[in-house]
Parts: C-alpha cells; structure tokens; sequence
C-alpha cells in the first residue's frame, strides 16, 4: 500500500509540473523525462531498501522490473546465482546481461504478464550469460500496478532448477541406454531360444525349449527359414522334446513353418513330440500327411542321415 500510494504522489507531482496550456506532446515528453530521469527507479530502490535484509533473507532469487523490462531491484540470491552485484543489474535489461536467445524468451515472458495483466506460476526458462555457464530457472511471475490499477512493472520469485533439470537429462539418457540394452539383450535370448545348428552337410537342428507361445513361434519362422537358406538345408529337425505344451495358435503356426520350409525345398522332420503337443496338431482339422514324425533325436538324425544318403545316390552331383 505504501508502495501504491507513493506511485500516485509522484504521478500527481508530475501532473502538477506539467504547464497549463502545454500540448498532448509536450505533457507526453515530460511525462517520458521524468521517468527517463528514474523517478519511479530511485522512489522504489529507496522503499526496497527498507526490504533489503528481508529480501537478502529468501532463500529464492527475486527481482522487480519496470514497465520498460529494467531491473529496479534484485535481492541478494539473484545476483550471486548470476554472479553479479545487484548494482550490475540494476537499471539494465535483460539483453545487457543474457545472451540473444535467451534474453528475447525472457523479455517475451515478462511482456505477456505486463502487457495482459495476468500473472504467470510456474514457467520454465532456461538461461545462459556470455561467459557459456547455463541452466534452468522455475519462475512465478506476478504483474505490479498502481493505485490506479495500471500495470507498471512486475515482481518474480525464482527457484534454481539446473540441478534437478540436469538429473532428468541424466535419467532420459540413462533410460534410453537400458532400453537400448534391453532391446539387444532381447534379440539375443530370442537367437538363443531358437538356435540353428549345422549338424551335417544339408541338415540342421532347431531345438526348442521351455514354453512356446505365439511370439516364439514367428521367431521359430524366421529362424528356421533364415537357417535353411544360410546352410542351403534339405532337411531340417525340429526338437520338440524340451516343449511341455503348445495350445492350437501356435500348433498351426508351426504346421505353416513347416510347409513355408517345403517352399524353399527343405524337409521338415518332427521329433520328440510330447502327447499334449500331439494333441494340439490333431486338433486342428488339417492333414499331416507328408509330416515326419519321430519319437526322439536320436531317431530323427538316423532318418536325416539315411535320407541325405538316399538323395545323394539318387542325386550324386547335387551336393559335394
């Protein structure tokens, strides 16, 4: 209230020194000297100077600036964060402190509060001086107006956030490593949860172990079709002995991995097939005539061999 009514004595002293009879113009003019002259500046550095201890107190940065965007008064915590006396602050604006970039987002700011009346909680900007030193600043932003309700300047209470701000970039980036090793650590347990081994010119072995769901039976795709072509295959055993079970969805999806074999001219041999697995392929509706079925490994690598053999004799300069 002091503040308000000390504005309206100065703005009736400069009403008094305007001359009667003066023009639109020259009461302007005089009206713009007498503030260039810092009326407003030194009333408020002397009312802020009954403050100063108090303000020195807040442990926040706080500043006041006119309606130009010129610093009128700046407490202890906001020219230390800046490493500034405040007499270095004081009477400039923001261009004469921060760089480009940033003293045009803070003047944009300060010019939406002031010009619409309407305070601002809460606002993130971030700051840089010419010396490289940067960081973040949380801003609660309040219009200061007159006893006549004009807006005149505004005051700001700041919090320091670089720290906190450079702990989230540090936990972004942090994240993004784990995701990216997760990812990798993801496509090696599904190379290895399908591997393809060469066991014979011709032939390769899949095994499969634990529980087969439908990821891991496009995975069984891939893998097998990406084998043959890899190790030109003719025959291809597929281990189903450390596999419990496997419902309907993906019993189809391995019949249809076996006939995508067939495309690329490589025979797909069955083994160690467990009952609840029988079951499943049964199930479906559909013929497994031509599908090699065999009771364990041992006896699938007998009929690969047996059958690469047969091949070769029938075949003798198809395969080295």
């Amino acid at each position: 209230m002091a503040l308000r009514r000390r504005v309206a004595e100065l703005e009736q002293a400069l009403a008094e020194a305007t001359r009667p009879g003066s023009t639109l113009r020259e009461v302007r003019e005089e009206r713009s000297a007498a503030l260039e002259q810092g009326l407003l500046a030194r009333f408020f550095a002397a009312e802020a100077s009954g403050y100063a201890a108090m303000l020195d107190a807040i442990p926040a940065m706080v500043f006041f600036k006119d309606r130009h965007h010129r610093y009128l008064a700046v407490n202890k915590a906001y020219a230390e964060h800046y490493r500034l006396s405040a007499d270095r602050i004081v009477g400039k604006r923001d261009e004469d402190i921060f760089v480009e970039e940033v003293a045009r987002s803070y003047h944009d700011n300060d010019e939406n509060i002031m010009s619409e009346g309407i305070p601002r909680l809460n606002v993130e900007l971030q700051w840089k001086l010419e010396d490289g030193s940067d960081g973040w600043t949380l801003e609660n932003n309040v219009p200061f107006r007159d006893a006549s309700g004009r807006v005149i300047g505004m005051v700001g209470v700041v919090v320091d956030m670089t720290a906190r701000k450079r702990t989230e970039e540090a936990l972004r980036s942090t994240e993004a490593d784990l995701l990216a090793i997760q990812s990798r650590l993801l496509e090696t347990i599904a190379a290895l949860s399908t591997p393809v081994l060469p066991i014979e010119h011709g032939i390769i072995l899949v095994p499969l172990i634990g529980h087969l769901d439908t990821a891991r039976g496009s995975q069984l795709m891939e893998a097998l079709l990406q084998g043959v072509e890899r190790h030109d295959a003719e025959l291809v055993i597929v281990d189903l002995s450390g596999v419990p079970m496997i419902d309907s969805a993906v019993a189809h999806h391995l019949l249809r991995t076996v006939h995508a074999a067939r495309l690329l001219g490589a025979e797909c041999v069955l083994v160690g097939m467990s009952a609840s697995t029988a079951a499943a392929l049964a199930s479906l509706g559909e013929t497994l005539e031509g599908l090699v079925l065999l009771r364990d490994l041992r006896a699938g690598v007998r009929y690969a061999m047996a059958r690469r053999k047969a091949m070769a004799r029938v075949h003798p300069m198809a395969r080295p």
